[in-house]
C-alpha cells in the first residue's frame, strides 16, 4: 500500500451563488468564512476508485472546487483499489498542487465498501462522506449535505435519486434492488445505493470502519449501523446522470444474495436485542413504580388512620396528594437514574406526574365517597394502576425528546430544498 500525502492546504476564492442552491452555499461562507491552514479540515470527502483513469482527475479537482468556492476546509482522499489501468498516477498528477489530497492505493481490488472503509479510518473531518469517481451524483450536492450534517450533529445526509436519465432496464432492476432490499431489512429509507453520502465523523470512523461488507452492499450496512444508532437520515433529492453502462450487471446483484441474506438476519438479531432493552426498561420501570408505590401507600396509611376521612371525598384525595407529594422525590431520583439513566426534565415529570396524581384523587376520592375510609384505598390501587400506564408513557417521551433511545425506525426526513442538479 502506497500513501501519498501533501503537507499543506491551500484555497482558491471562486463565486457560484444562484437559487435555493446559492442560499445554502452564502449560509456556508458566513459561518464558516476562514480557513485555518493547521488545523483538522471540516469535512473530508472519500473518493473509492477502480479503473478510473479517465474520471478521477476531474473527480478531485471538482471536489475541491466546489468547498474552496464558499472557503471551507476540505480533505479528498482517493482511494485506488487495486487498479490496472492509470488510475493511481492521474490521482497524482492532480493532487500535486493541493496539499488538500491524499492518495492511498492498494495492492488489489477488494470492493467499494474495502476502499470506503480505509478512507474513512484515515479522514479527520468532522463529517466524513463519499461520492463515486464517474461523478454521476452532482457534486455540488456534498457542501449541502455537510453543512446539514455538521448543523445537526447527530444525522448522516443521503442521496435520494428524483430523477435520472439512466436507459430503462437499469432504472427497473435498480428499483426491484431496492424494493427487496428494504423489504428483507426494513429499512425506511427511499434510495439505499446513491453513490453520494455524508456522515458525522467520529461515526464514520469508529463505526463505519468496522462494517463487514467489501462490495456494493456496503451502503446497505452502514445504513443499518445508522438505523441502530440510531442516527436521524436527511434524503437530499438529487438528479443522477448516465455517464457510463453500469457496472453491476443482474448476475453481480444475484451474487449479494448470501450477504444480503446474512445481513437481514444479523439486522433482525439487533432489532431483538433492542426488544430486550424496552422489555428491560419496562421492569425497571415496574421495580421502581412498586418501591414509589410501596412509599405512597404507607403514607397515605398512615395519614387516613391519623386523620381519618370517613366518607369525606375531598380529605380523601387530599390527603392522597399529600402522600405522593413525598412519594413523588423518590420517584424523580429513581425514573432518572435508575429506569431511564438519565435526567428528566422536572417540569415535564412533574406535569405528568400530576396528571398520574389527578387520575388516583379523582379514583380515590370517589371510591371513598362510595365505599368509605376502606373503599378509599381501594380507589388508591386501582388509581396507581391506571397513573402508572400514564406516567410511563410521558417518561419514556420525556427521555426519548432529551436523548433519543435506540430504536429499529430512525427518524426520516427529506430536505426541504430543490432537486440538486450538476453543474
Amino acid at each position: 500500500m502506497g500513501l501519498y500525502v501533501h503537507p499543506q492546504f491551500f484555497r482558491i476564492d471562486l463565486t457560484r451563488i444562484e437559487g435555493g442552491y446559492g442560499y445554502i452555499m452564502q449560509d456556508f461562507a458566513n459561518e464558516y468564512p476562514q480557513a485555518h491552514p493547521q488545523s483538522d479540515p471540516l469535512v473530508s470527502v472519500v473518493i473509492p476508485a477502480h479503473n478510473e483513469e479517465y474520471h478521477i482527475a476531474r473527480a478531485i479537482k471538482s471536489v475541491l472546487r466546489e468547498f474552496e468556492s464558499i472557503a471551507m476546509d476540505v480533505e479528498v482522499i482517493v482511494v485506488d483499489d487495486g487498479s490496472t489501468d492509470a488510475t493511481y498516477h492521474e490521482a497524482i498528477n492532480a493532487s500535486k498542487h493541493s496539499s488538500s489530497v491524499k492518495v492511498i492505493s492498494l495492492e488489489k481490488n477488494h470492493g467499494k465498501g474495502f476502499a470506503l472503509r480505509t478512507g474513512f479510518s484515515h479522514s479527520r473531518g468532522s463529517a466524513v462522506g463519499f461520492i463515486d469517481a464517474d461523478l454521476e451524483y452532482p457534486v455540488n450536492a456534498l457542501p449541502i449535505m455537510a453543512h446539514l450534517v455538521l448543523e445537526s450533529g447527530h444525522s448522516c445526509a443521503i442521496a435520494s435519486r428524483m430523477a435520472d436519465d439512466r436507459p430503462q432496464i437499469e432504472r427497473v432492476s435498480s428499483h426491484i434492488a431496492h424494493k427487496i432490499t428494504s423489504l428483507l431489512l426494513q429499512l425506511p429509507i427511499r434510495d439505499t445505493q446513491a453513490g453520494i453520502k455524508m456522515f458525522p465523523g467520529s461515526f464514520a470512523r469508529t463505526i463505519l470502519t468496522n462494517c463487514a461488507q467489501e462490495g456494493w452492499l456496503y451502503d446497505v450496512e452502514a445504513l443499518l449501523r445508522v438505523v441502530e444508532q440510531p442516527l436521524e437520515v436527511i434524503e437530499v433529492p438529487v438528479m443522477q446522470k448516465s455517464i457510463r453502462k453500469r457496472r453491476a450487471n443482474l448476475w453481480t446483484m444475484m451474487a449479494c444474495g448470501p450477504a444480503l441474506f446474512t445481513l437481514a438476519v444479523a439486522h433482525r438479531q439487533s432489532l431483538s436485542r433492542h426488544s430486550s432493552k424496552e422489555l428491560r426498561q419496562v421492569l425497571r420501570f415496574g421495580l421502581t413504580g412498586f418501591i414509589n408505590t410501596l412509599v405512597d401507600v404507607a403514607l397515605f396509611w398512615g395519614l387516613i388512620r391519623m386523620w381519618p376521612p370517613h366518607f369525606s371525598a375531598w380529605q380523601a384525595a387530599l390527603e392522597s396528594l399529600t402522600a405522593w407529594a413525598g412519594a413523588s422525590l423518590v420517584g424523580y431520583i429513581l425514573h432518572s437514574r435508575y429506569t431511564f439513566r438519565r435526567r428528566l426534565s422536572h417540569s415535564g415529570f412533574y406535569l405528568v406526574t400530576g396528571i398520574g396524581v389527578a387520575v388516583q384523587m379523582t379514583l380515590t376520592g370517589w371510591m371513598t365517597h362510595m365505599l368509605g375510609t376502606e373503599g378509599g384505598l381501594i380507589g388508591k390501587l386501582a388509581g396507581i394502576a391506571l397513573a402508572s400506564l400514564i406516567t410511563y408513557a410521558g417518561y419514556r417521551f420525556l427521555a426519548k425528546h432529551g436523548e433519543p433511545l435506540p430504536s429499529s425506525s430512525p427518524t426520516v426526513r427529506k430536505a426541504n430544498i430543490p432537486t440538486v442538479v450538476g453543474q
